[in-house]
């Protein structure tokens, strides 16, 4: 005990303990450091992103008898969506897209106007206007996955939508209306919707897969100010996606 006492032998426990302080240090960082890798690594596996070109159909839509909806017409919706998961096959979603959507209306009565920036005409009954407007979707939902099988998994989503309108054309035969940018008084800067799809997606490897699905949607608030009513939109879209 008395030999230990001494300094030169308090040196060498002393250096000891800084080696072996040390060695458990470099251990410590190194456990540190791979499990903060796990939880980076898993923290960025919550989060999915799809990018997309949907090919579409989209009409007019209304609540009163004194306009009909006539027919379809076709467009786009390209962008990305983003899926935050809460759980493995559960996520919130969200996204950023550019949208074509419209329709044709046919006004049953009399002396209701169509405003473009060029002039305003009223219209009789009978007169068809196609409308068609370049929109900014902004969508929030939750969206659900299936377990892999083999390669393929199904999903579903659910949620609602904000259109913000970048710019709206009308036409209308009988007026020789081509294309002519429509103004606020015809057409809503905005409008909301509810949307749902099914779909599959097929695994290229880790997280990457192609995506194919079906989305519905449907206009719940005002897009198109007809003169009477609420005019909406709503649209069938195909998707094909690449997540990654």
């Amino acid at each position: 005990m008395k030999y230990l006492q001494t300094p030169k032998a308090n040196k060498i426990v002393t250096l000891f303990l800084k080696l072996l302080g040390m060695k458990y240090s470099v251990k410590i960082l190194a456990l540190l450091a791979m499990l903060a890798s796990y939880s980076i690594s898993g923290y960025s596996q919550k989060y999915r992103f799809t990018v997309f070109v949907d090919p579409q159909v989209s009409w007019l839509t209304s609540d009163t008898k004194k306009f009909e909806p006539n027919g379809s017409v076709m467009g786009y919706n390209i962008g990305f969506a983003g899926d935050k998961y809460f759980a493995d096959r559960y996520a919130l979603q969200f996204g950023l897209s550019l949208n074509e959507m419209g329709g044709n209306l046919r006004y049953d009565e009399p002396n209701y106007k169509l405003v473009t920036r060029d002039s305003s005409y009223i219209l009789p009954t009978g007169s068809n206007v196609k409308f068609k407007g370049q929109y900014i979707n902004i969508p929030f939902g939750f969206k659900f996955k299936t377990i892999e099988i083999g390669y393929l998994s199904i999903y579903a989503q659910v949620g609602l939508t904000g259109h913000v309108k970048l710019k709206g054309f009308a036409w209308e035969e009988s007026f020789n209306v081509d294309r002519e940018v429509t103004t606020i008084d015809q057409a809503d800067w905005a409008f909301a919707s509810y949307g749902i799809g099914v779909g599959v997606e097929y695994s290229l490897g880790g997280p990457s897969a192609i995506q194919a699905g079906l989305h519905f949607s449907n206009g719940f608030t005002s897009a198109y100010k007809a003169g009477f009513g609420m005019v909406s939109i709503g649209s069938l879209s195909l998707r094909i996606g690449l997540a990654f």
